[in-house]
């Protein structure tokens, strides 16, 4: 017959049976990490920055001002790369680059400085009344042609016309009249400047960048 006192001294020095004060001391670390991890992805989601969104629509080509724009707390996400507030001062002043829709964030793509003149080139603005130029509007960086109106019926049958580039755009007024900027050959400067301020300029529109 076995002795208990043997057995039982035999069951306690099997090897494995009792752990380590290694492996106690790791697998205690693994939870804490583990725990920290979760509390420091459950803090990163409640954290928020503050971004700008569109308040009011704003066309392409118009300048964005305050009233534009809004601040909204977004929670951090990879995914987004909305302007910061931080850059609002930065902002206001310069050029959509795209159609803006209120509601949505700001895109740090769809704003830029308006398209400034080359060698060989200059500025001209342009008034044009309801009629003067396309229904669908215009954009910068459209392609156009300057026509200039004929003064009299005989010169009605000789074209004078100049290739130009729109840089801005200014506001329509309630009669659908606007003044926009646009950089033409240097050469084609003084005349182009000169039916426009004798209101005898029409805009066609000959090409657009997609």
């Amino acid at each position: 017959m076995n002795n208990p006192t043997t057995a039982f001294a035999a069951t306690r020095s099997i090897p494995g049976l009792r752990r380590s004060p290694a492996m106690i001391i790791a697998g205690a670390a693994l939870i804490v990490a583990g725990v920290l991890v979760s509390v420091g992805l459950y803090t990163g989601l409640r954290q928020t920055h503050e971004v700008i969104v569109v308040a009011a629509p704003v066309i392409r080509g118009e300048r964005i001002e305050r009233a534009d724009l809004a601040t909204a707390h977004v929670s951090h996400d990879p995914a987004l790369t909305p302007v910061s507030a931080d850059l609002m001062n930065d902002i206001v002043g310069q050029y959509a680059l795209a159609d803006l829709t209120p509601g949505t964030f700001l895109a740090g793509q769809a704003v830029g400085s308006r398209i400034s003149p080359q060698s060989g080139q200059a500025e001209v603005g342009v008034a044009l009344g309801n009629g003067e130029y396309p229904d669908d509007g215009l954009m910068p960086g459209d392609q156009v042609l300057l026509v200039a109106v004929p003064d009299t019926v005989e010169s009605a049958t000789q074209t004078e016309a100049y290739n130009a580039v729109i840089a801005s755009i200014g506001t329509p007024s309630a009669d659908r009249s606007i003044t926009v900027t646009v950089l033409i050959d240097s050469a084609h400067a003084a005349r182009a400047a000169q039916l426009a301020a004798l209101d005898r300029l029409s805009l066609v529109l000959s090409a657009r960048e997609k």
